[in-house]
């Protein structure tokens, strides 16, 4: 893997810096970065996620998350925020699989990464990142933003190779990707498309979306 696949492996999508500010323009909170907290009475180093997101008319940010295989994941801490398209939900497991979308009008990148703790290194634990699935400008016709928002949750862009063949995604992360086709396109959005009610959830308020 190169490195800058490697780093996207790690950080999530590469936005270039105009679409990054427009984002923030229109309040569209989107953390891809997973972190590497301890928990003290497990004694077990675990990832973090926050699930986050949202859209506008015009585009849309999400990232979300799955078991390694694309299962759904119970959150940890449902977030509710006074503003939308923010943080929803908080995860933390061991490994998980991470699938983030944008999308521009009818134009769709996504990225699905991998990611576990494998071992500790001088007491540092060992942080592994590999790429499911990356394809840039995926296209879908429907918009489901607005007046074909009665099919969200069972469309989904194409994605094809240069030479024009289709390129299709691991089966497995199919309906994953049917739910954050969904969350791309949740204007205002204000619940987690992905993650879902566990048994031990605890929940806050934020004022606002930073």
């Amino acid at each position: 893997m190169d490195k800058k696949l490697a780093n996207m492996a790690q950080r999530g999508l590469t936005l270039p810096e105009p679409t990054r500010k427009e984002l923030r323009k229109t309040g569209i909170f989107c953390r891809a970065t997973l972190a590497i907290v301890y928990q003290q009475h497990a004694k077990r180093w675990v990832l973090r996620g926050e699930e986050s997101g949202g859209a506008v008319a015009s585009f849309g940010h999400y990232v979300g998350f799955t078991t390694m295989t694309g299962q759904s994941l119970a959150w940890m801490q449902r977030v509710q925020n006074f503003m939308p398209n923010g943080i929803h939900a908080i995860v933390i497991e061991p490994e998980l699989c991470r699938v983030e979308m944008y999308r521009f009008e009818n134009t769709y990148d996504v990225l699905i990464t991998k990611h576990s703790i494998f071992g500790l290194q001088n007491g540092t634990p060992q942080f592994k990142s590999s790429i499911a699935f990356f394809r840039r400008a995926g296209t879908l016709s429907t918009e489901l933003w607005g007046k074909d928002s009665a099919f969200r949750g069972g469309a989904m862009p194409r994605f094809f190779r240069r030479n024009g063949e289709e390129m299709l995604p691991p089966e497995s992360f199919l309906d994953p990707l049917l739910k954050i086709t969904e969350a791309v396109c949740c204007v205002g959005c204000r619940h987690s498309h992905l993650l879902e009610l566990g048994r031990t959830t605890v929940t806050f308020t934020h004022s606002c979306a930073k």
